[in-house]
């Protein structure tokens, strides 16, 4: 979907923001609807087919997480969510779980606004299709002996714009990694540039969005992405262990329409 067709959801408590934020994207031909706090979005996501929903995190009666998480709740379909915020202390791994897309600072530029929703707004075909000049900071290469053993007990899970994975050592938030897994009775291979979102260290899993994918493995990789429905960006699962016994527990949202 172009931006210029994309109907906006623009939620922040305060009013010289939610102006700035509308002009901007009002000059890209968007449409654009407003709210001054979780509620009042509610109820236009409730009456509305909304494209993106462009949300603070703190505000007054609700925030931008309980407001996500109300979403999710009443089963609400918003193809993209850009959380924006003045504060540090909100949790990656939670958010992209959640299914937030992109976490921006303020203050925020005009040109990075635009060219995040942008790239929220392209279909999976046109997306991590250039591989980085630089070298990536880390590599990581892992054997699972099927993608469906491994999907199913936690170590590899599949998002919208990346995954999640047993990683076997501590990877630090924000480098910049090389990504390898063989899913040996599937005989399938991920190839991918990745960025790490989070790490969890008691459970040695990492969290990590594509910058790119090979060209070996764009078509399975998509259709998986499609087929699965998947709420979170990236999803967040691990194993916890009660009574001596591991158990999965997954931390990704329920299964909606597929994404394009």
């Amino acid at each position: 979907m172009k931006l210029e067709d994309a109907t906006i959801l623009v939620v922040d408590d305060e009013p010289d923001l939610r102006e700035i934020f509308s002009a901007w994207l009002d000059r890209k031909g968007c449409t654009v609807l407003t709210a001054s706090n979780g509620v009042e979005a509610l109820s236009i996501l409730e009456a509305r087919k909304i494209d993106v929903l462009l949300s603070d995190i703190r505000m007054p009666i609700m925030g931008g997480v309980a407001l996500v998480r109300r979403i999710q709740e009443l089963g609400l379909l918003v193809p993209c969510i850009l959380f924006v915020s003045g504060y540090g202390d909100v949790k990656p791994r939670e958010m992209y779980g959640l299914g937030v897309e992109a976490l921006m600072e303020k203050p925020l530029s005009r040109k990075d606004l635009i060219c995040t929703l942008e790239d929220s707004l392209r279909d999976r075909d046109q997306l991590w299709l250039t591989p980085a000049v630089a070298s990536m900071e880390e590599t990581v290469a892992i054997t699972m002996a099927s993608l469906e053993e491994a999907a199913a007990t936690c170590q590899f899970q599949m998002g919208r714009g990346g995954c999640c994975f047993a990683s076997g050592r501590p990877l630090a938030e924000g480098k910049t990694l090389d990504l390898s897994i063989h899913f040996s009775a599937e005989r399938l291979d991920l190839k991918a540039q990745c960025v790490v979102r989070w790490f969890d260290g008691p459970a040695m899993q990492a969290g990590a969005s594509f910058l790119y994918l090979d060209s070996a493995c764009r078509d399975w990789v998509i259709a998986a992405m499609r087929n699965g429905a998947y709420r979170s960006f990236v999803p967040q699962c691990r194993l916890a262990w009660r009574d001596g016994q591991a158990a999965t527990e997954r931390r990704s949202l329920p299964e909606l329409e597929p994404v394009p």
